[in-house]
């Protein structure tokens, strides 16, 4: 048994440009990892792999989508650690599992715009993690292309083509498609 490529190691899904400068970086939470008898652990080894993809892309942000009750005891703390000693924030906003962002992760949302902005205008990246990388890390990162002025199908499907799991089911593609209507009214 040989050892896994780089591709293998990291759990980046797709590095997305996004009009107006910078990038968006979705990933399956840095490092984790299944057993053999199906436990979740984090993987050291995939989690330098993951943020260091992240980094060459230009990570400085990143959003911790999971629940904590999702992932390894420490799993947050651990990731938050990791990405500080590389010069990226990380925070936790969770989005429940399968579902769309809630009212309280909108106004925190809102409240990180002008870091966002910044990052996005130094021509750096924001990246986002879930569980997998597929349906809440696929919704806020469409949600930042949207936010630049692409269409929603447009952003799904330029994401899709990097990593065709993302948005992973109707709600969170309909909730996509009426996330302009939000901005507007906001």
């Amino acid at each position: 048994m040989g050892f896994p490529d780089e591709s293998d190691a990291s759990s980046v899904r797709a590095i997305c440009a996004r009009p107006g400068g910078g990038r968006v970086i979705t990933m399956g939470f840095p490092g984790l990892d299944t057993d053999p008898r199906g436990r979740a652990w984090l993987n050291p080894e995939r989690l330098e792999a993951t943020l260091d993809v992240a980094v060459t892309a230009g990570l400085r942000l990143l959003l911790i989508l999971a629940q904590a009750d999702e992932l390894p005891e420490g799993a947050v703390a651990y990731v938050r650690e990791a990405s500080r000693a590389r010069r990226v924030r990380a925070l936790a906003l969770p989005i429940q599992d399968y579902s769309v962002p809630g009212a309280s992760f909108l106004r925190a949302w809102r409240r990180l715009a002008p870091l966002r902005q910044r990052i996005f205008a130094d021509g750096q990246a924001v990246g986002v993690c879930c569980h997998h990388g597929a349906g809440r890390s696929g919704v806020v990162a469409a949600m930042h292309l949207i936010e630049a002025g692409v269409e929603p199908a447009a952003a799904v499907s330029a994401l899709r083509a990097q990593f065709a799991e993302t948005v992973e089911n109707k709600l969170q593609y309909q909730w996509l498609e009426r996330y302009p209507e939000l901005l507007a009214s906001a």
